[in-house]
């Protein structure tokens, strides 16, 4: 067999490029030193997760559980798909604000049994992901629970390979480490592993803002709300031990979006929560006055592919406001050119809905209660549009007898360009815009 064939999916995970992120715009501009990118999601599973799953996989064959054995899996969703990948049966307990990307990913792997939990639950209560894992566990016999919170899994080794990687592409010059803190353990065995062999390396770690991991005490937790996935609490996880963080960094949804938008127009197809990281290196690296030799890593966790109806939607990701000024002005300009010389015709709009002045008034109602219109454009010669007939004026002047069901549409219609009407010494007349299927889009604007 040849060497290039790899004989198992699992063989492909770890042994992810490091790449300068000096070509994505915004990253590098007014920054002596050099920020990495560690491609996390260029594993198989296309996530972090990856490397977690495949090693809770061969604990579960160390302690001789069956690889049909049910496995419950609580988080975001990644190491759900990464645990799915490598052929275990799932039921997935998935925040409410996990994607729907994630979740038809999820499907077309064959994990049907979803269950949506409480976004910011704290552990404890009854919504909580674990408290419904183990109540799930408890009747259903035989199924594992799998939570990388709770620390019933050694994912040290996992994370060591990651640290040498890192080492080794960088031939031992990394003054900082920066990445997106959730459960807690890559912050701690990473912190651990890289300062045991680079004793002045900074971790930095990034959570959104309103996320309480950073932080010594919590007000009002439960409203804490964020859109980025993958990163923060609502409290400090218990997996992160005391002092593996050097600094904390928190970065707004806005700025996570914004800057994940440009490393994917630069090439990288990074989530939210590694536009985080890299917003948050950026920051870190003009606040600590690097040297043009420094070296900054960010670790770039999952796929923007898992966001297609968010992080990769320019109606969501304006509709949430989470584009920058210069981004919004861009598309803005970007939407005006594409529009420039087009007509309305060019919009291949479906045919409009209306009715001749010649229809009856019985025909004109049936059509707007068949349509649910509260009005209906009218029509004259040649189907240029006359006027138009409201649904609430036409049923009361047939309830009240003013008009009857065949009286044509005409006699009581709404008609456009009315005559002029005196108001004191002026008159005054309501214009209307003729536009037909060649009136330019740019006279519209």
């Amino acid at each position: 067999m040849s060497k290039l064939c790899i004989t198992t999916i699992s063989d492909t995970v770890g042994r992810t490029p490091l790449v300068s992120l000096s070509g994505v715009d915004g990253v590098s501009h007014g920054v002596a030193g050099e920020i990495l990118g560690k491609l996390e999601y260029m594993n198989p599973g296309s996530s972090i997760k990856d490397r977690v799953a495949k090693h809770i996989v061969a604990q579960l064959s160390a302690k001789g559980i069956s690889k049909s054995a049910p496995l419950v899996v609580a988080g975001p969703g990644n190491l759900a798909i990464s645990l799915a990948m490598l052929g275990r049966s799932l039921t997935c307990l998935l925040p409410e604000r996990t994607t729907t990307d994630r979740v038809r990913l999820l499907k077309s792997l064959g994990v049907t049994d979803i269950v949506r939990t409480l976004d910011g639950a704290l552990p404890g209560s009854p919504e909580h992901a674990c408290e419904i894992g183990r109540r799930i566990v408890k009747y259903r016999a035989g199924s594992v629970y799998i939570d990388e919170e709770l620390g019933d899994w050694d994912l040290s080794a996992c994370y060591d390979e990651l640290a040498a990687e890192l080492i080794e592409q960088t031939d031992g010059t990394l003054d900082a480490l920066v990445l997106g803190v959730d459960t807690g353990n890559a912050a701690t065995h990473l912190s651990r592993a890289l300062k045991a062999k680079l004793p002045n390396i900074q971790i930095i770690g990034v959570e959104p803002t309103n996320s309480a991991i950073g932080e010594q005490t919590v007000d009002n937790p439960l409203a804490r709300r964020w859109l980025c996935e993958d990163i923060g609490r609502a409290y400090a996880p218990r997996a992160l031990l005391p002092g593996s963080i050097d600094m904390w960094i928190q970065v707004s949804d806005r700025v996570a979006y914004s800057m994940a938008r440009r490393l994917v127009q630069g090439g990288v197809f990074a989530g939210p929560s590694s536009g985080a990281s890299v917003a948050a290196a950026r920051m870190y690296a003009v606040s600590a006055c690097l040297q043009p030799s420094s070296r900054v890593a960010v670790i770039l966790g999952d796929t923007a592919r898992n966001y297609t109806d968010t992080l990769l939607s320019d109606d969501w990701m304006l509709a949430h406001d989470l584009l920058d000024a210069r981004m919004v002005a861009d598309l803005q300009r970007t939407q005006i050119e594409q529009y420039r010389a087009a007509s309305i015709e060019d919009l291949q709009l479906p045919a409009a809905v209306t009715v001749s002045e010649n229809d009856s008034m019985h025909y004109a109602v049936a059509l707007m209660a068949e349509h649910d219109f509260s009005q209906v454009p009218v029509t004259g010669p040649l189907r240029r549009l006359i006027g138009y007939l409201t649904l609430s004026a036409a049923q009361t002047l047939l309830d009240n007898h003013v008009a009857l069901p065949t009286d044509p549409v005409r006699k009581f219609m709404l008609r456009f360009n009315p005559a002029p009407r005196n108001v004191g010494s002026a008159n005054i007349r309501k214009e209307y815009w003729l536009i037909t299927p060649e009136t330019p889009l740019s006279e519209l604007s």
